[in-house]
């Protein structure tokens, strides 16, 4: 009877230690796609049409980018270049496919190291 409590005892333990930590991860995923959903800044070029060139999500514009844009379309000073804020909507699919998929990946990486040391384990005692 004492062997079967003190079973029941560690299961128990482990149950909780494995769905808080199950707890965490749902928060860091929903908090990783929270900060998505907000405004940030975004750089267009804009063309005497009011045409947008280019569009990127960043805050400068490198240098490395400028050479880039002026291979493809020509001077920069023939554009006119806006930084805006872009509002994004909460990354629902995303943090839905995320919450579920990254605990089911923990669990069955830790099953199958689990596995593979109890194996290692289970040939080095024969």
């Amino acid at each position: 009877m004492q062997t079967r409590q003190r079973l029941y005892s560690n299961k128990k333990q482990l149950l909780i230690i494995v769905s808080s930590c199950m707890l965490l991860i749902e928060i860091i995923i929903f908090s990783v796609a929270f900060s998505k959903a907000n405004e940030q800044p975004c750089i267009r070029i804009v063309d005497k049409n009011n045409d947008i060139i280019y569009e990127s999500q960043a805050r400068t514009f490198s240098v490395f980018n400028i050479y880039l844009f002026e291979k493809k379309y020509g001077p920069l000073d023939n554009y006119r270049v806006n930084i805006e804020q872009k509002n994004f909507s909460f990354p629902f699919r995303a943090w839905f496919c995320a919450a579920f998929c990254v605990p089911i990946f923990i669990v069955l990486m830790i099953a199958m190291i689990l596995k593979i040391l109890m194996k290692i384990r289970n040939s080095r005692e024969k």
